[in-house]
């Protein structure tokens, strides 16, 4: 008779990194106020013990997890996208490019990082959607600060590009404006904001 193989056991670290990515894809398929740890337990093959054991105030602190993911995912392909080394008007572009690209990948994103962080109602999923924004404007910045603004108008717009590419971002996911123009408008605003 064989033996039943013995669970493998996994590092904290890389146990942890599963939960988050069975939470990801439930976060993403059934937003915050629909996902239940029931369901990231059963995605992920693990107990709701397990859970809290990473994760001590449950859902809250897994979606904060989630948030994190994908705000790192998306800054580290705006930084890649950023860093070319071409023109600040043509850095720009690639990085708006980076930014449409990867909510039209993952358009449930969009959702989960711009409009589930602020329904949730609590305060840490607050501050890891301000922190969020936060990390977004920044690399928006580092292009901008090739122009002769002062802080505060680097602040302000780069905040502002943020805010325009979002909306057509949003417009585009909706199907109510084409991603390509979406897009081209996006780059003649953020370009303009260069001089």
């Amino acid at each position: 008779m064989d033996a039943a193989p013995k669970p493998v056991r996994l590092r904290p670290d890389d146990r942890r990194a599963e939960i988050v990515e069975a939470a990801r894809g439930v976060f993403l398929a059934d937003g915050y106020h629909g996902a239940a740890l029931a369901d990231v337990a059963t995605a992920g093959e693990v107990s709701r013990a397990s859970i809290y054991r990473y994760f001590a105030a449950g859902r809250t602190d897994l979606f904060v997890a989630v948030v994190d993911h994908l705000v790192g995912e998306l800054h580290e392909r705006l930084r890649y996208a950023a860093s070319v080394p071409f023109s600040p008007s043509t850095r720009m572009e690639h990085l708006v490019g980076a930014l449409f690209a990867f909510f039209q990948e993952e358009p449930q994103a969009y959702r989960v990082l711009f409009r589930d962080v602020w329904s949730a109602g609590e305060a840490p999923v607050e501050v890891a959607a301000t922190t969020a924004r936060a990390v977004l404007v920044g690399e928006i910045a580092g292009v901008l600060a090739a122009s002769d603004a002062s802080v505060d108008e680097l602040s302000s717009a780069s905040a502002g590009i943020l805010g325009f590419a979002l909306a057509n971002v949003e417009l585009s996911l909706a199907g109510d404006l084409d991603p390509e123009t979406a897009w081209s408008v996006t780059c003649r605003y953020a370009a303009s904001q260069l001089t």
